[in-house]
């Protein structure tokens, strides 16, 4: 061993082998999908065994209601990075704006997501688990959206936290409506759908005033 090199820690040792595991897991149930992922699978595309699976998951659920928490948390976390990046609120509505008209390309977890949702409707522990992730998720974007409406003087129609459930629901929806090779003129359709939504939900700001210079004949004038 290089003597620079340190040996890992227990507790090291066990997030590295987590942190592998939910990226082996990611990787099948993309490939497979919900139903068609197994625990083997997801060990064996990390290089543990089973047995390494269950210290660190209890179940596929687990690890997959893990995902959807990891998955929320970057979505949020590009949305904050468009709020840092951008000077003023014309900026942050146009960026959000954006953003939100390409997550239906996210179509392969909103597939996931719904397999999973139909698999939580038969089981009350898993229904628990996933309304607390869906309740966390709408109570992410409604902060978000508070700090754009303050910033931006603004005062919406409706409570930031039913925007934000009404942009969740909408984006998920318009993952499924878009299939590929699909009919040209109903994509663009869904296209303008999405744009249109966020401008019915998400009041754009007001435009800053402009002080108009008075032209050479008023100066004269006056």
């Amino acid at each position: 061993m290089n003597m620079n090199e340190r040996r890992l820690t227990r507790r090291e040792s066990r997030d590295l082998t987590r942190v592998k595991l939910l990226e082996a897991a990611e990787r099948v149930f993309v490939r497979a999908g919900f139903d068609g992922a197994s625990v083997e699978q997801i060990a064996a595309e990390a290089g543990f065994s089973r047995g390494a699976f269950y210290s660190n998951f209890k179940s596929k659920d687990g690890i997959f209601l893990e995902l959807l928490d990891k998955k929320s948390a970057e979505t949020q976390n590009a949305v904050r990075a468009i709020f840092q990046k951008k000077r003023d609120a014309q900026e942050r509505f146009q960026g959000a704006r954006d953003w939100y008209a390409e997550q239906w390309k996210q179509q392969t977890w909103i597939v996931l997501k719904t397999e999973f949702h139909l698999r939580a409707l038969r089981e009350r522990g898993l229904r628990t688990s996933l309304r607390d992730l869906r309740r966390q998720e709408v109570e992410a974007y409604s902060a978000l959206l508070v700090e754009y409406f303050s910033e931006a003087g603004l005062k919406p129609a409706e409570s930031p936290r039913t925007i934000a459930a009404s942009l969740l629901a909408a984006a998920q929806g318009f993952g499924m409506l878009s299939l590929p090779g699909g009919d040209a003129a109903l994509e663009k359709t869904i296209a303008k759908s999405r744009v249109l939504t966020f401008d019915r939900l998400v009041p754009r700001p007001p435009e800053r005033a402009r002080r108009a210079k008075p032209d050479r004949k008023e100066r004269g004038n006056s």
